[in-house]
């Protein structure tokens, strides 16, 4: 009896049942997400810096502050303040082999507004020990920034333009967040000495910042 009954259980135990193949659709992984935005406010200050410029190199900080209006999508304004500086282009222009002043303008402010779509949110391993949390986002929206002419008029120049980006939060353990971003601001310049079309200038202020900002309900 004994014998019968462990060669039944043997037998039982190599059947298999065999369901066909899994689509990639069928699978499907459920995990809640750690670090919720939705219907939360964040808020921080970001050190940037303009380096493309043909003619200039400006340092500036954002004060930024927006609206998680779900997961994925949230809005958000921010003043930014800095001072172009001539770049070695500029002073080569100006030195003795040339002597001209480019009709450049140095960055002093801006005020902006963007809407934010964050489609991923993932996990890292930091030293194969530690786990960070990030989302991957891009931006669309508006600025008006002003500057000053180099030029001995230093003739002050209000622009609108159009802002896009991309961007990723970092978020800590500490409830803290780290933004990296590069966003360019695509500025509709009046400048009547070089205008290119119908009296505007199209100048590209593209900026990589890294930020810390807070989470707040």
């Amino acid at each position: 009896m004994l014998s019968l009954l462990l060669l039944t259980q043997s037998a039982q135990a190599a059947e298999t049942i065999d369901i066909g193949t899994l689509k990639n659709t069928e699978i499907k992984v459920v995990q809640k997400i750690l670090y919720t935005k939705k219907g939360k406010t964040e808020y921080g200050a970001h050190l940037g810096l303009m380096p493309f410029d043909a003619y200039t190199i400006t340092p500036k900080i954002d004060l930024t502050y927006g609206q998680h209006l779900s997961e994925e999508l949230m809005w958000e304004g921010g003043l930014g303040l800095g001072y172009g500086l001539k770049n070695s282009t500029f002073s080569e222009l100006e030195g003795p082999s040339y002597g001209i002043t480019p009709d450049a303008y140095r960055y002093l402010s801006s005020i902006h507004a963007s809407a934010q779509y964050s489609p991923i949110y993932a996990k890292m391993t930091w030293d194969g020990s530690n786990i960070l949390h990030h989302d991957i986002y891009a931006l669309g929206g508006a600025t008006l920034a002003v500057e000053q002419a180099f030029m001995a008029d230093e003739a002050i120049s209000i622009a609108p333009g159009v802002s896009i980006g991309l961007g990723a939060r970092v978020f800590l353990p500490s409830g803290g967040i780290i933004r990296i971003q590069l966003r360019d601001d695509i500025l509709f310049q009046g400048r009547p000495k070089t205008a290119a079309v119908q009296g505007f200038y199209i100048k590209q202020n593209a900026t990589l910042s890294v930020g810390y900002t807070l989470l707040r309900k």
